[in-house]
């Protein structure tokens, strides 16, 4: 019984990373394919899209960093077969589509402001569901530093008192100078 439960899990595994496989790859695609956009509406202009939109070449650079990031996490833990946090994959899931609709803006103001704001829905929707588990590794972060800090207070504390100690072949404290 435990073996078949063994089996379908890795099952649901590999069927979820080849659904997260193909979603990596419409949205990498579509990046792909407005990039060339991009340099045909900045053909003939004597301007560049860095002097133009620096801001949304900026918003776009800082969204797929975040997402190759995002998308490398999540693969590395789903091959390994730990469970991947749901901020990983929330994350990786908001940045590429930002990404597009990024230089979609660029190219297309109107259609990239209606995407954005569909966008926005989806991370208002996203932010609401997972921000359980975000308070939940904040809580699990603020508990480790806090037993850290008291290992490492508690070492201090038993060093201070070996110091304070009396040496054995006289009366006088072993940190004395005679």
């Amino acid at each position: 019984m435990e073996k078949q439960k063994k089996t379908h899990s890795s099952a649901e595994t590999s069927s979820s990373l080849g659904d997260t496989a193909a979603f990596h790859g419409i949205l990498s695609f579509s990046i792909l394919v407005f990039i060339p956009f991009l340099l045909l509406r900045y053909q003939k202009a004597y301007v560049s899209p860095f002097d133009d939109n620096s801001t949304m070449i900026l918003a776009f650079v800082i969204a797929t960093l975040t997402y190759i990031a995002a998308m490398a996490t999540e693969f590395k833990l789903r091959i390994r077969d730990v469970e991947c946090p749901n901020i990983i994959t929330n994350t990786s899931q908001l940045s590429a589509p930002l990404a597009s609709i990024t230089l979609l803006m660029i190219i297309f103001p109107y259609l990239g402001l209606f995407l954005l704001l569909i966008w926005v829905g989806f991370f208002v929707k996203l932010a609401i569901d997972s921000y359980q588990e975000l308070f939940q590794l904040v809580g699990d972060a603020a508990r480790c530093a806090s037993e850290l800090i008291r290992k490492k207070n508690m070492e201090t504390k038993k060093e201070e008192k070996i110091d304070d100690q009396p040496c054995a072949a006289s009366s006088t404290t072993c940190d004395s100078p005679v």
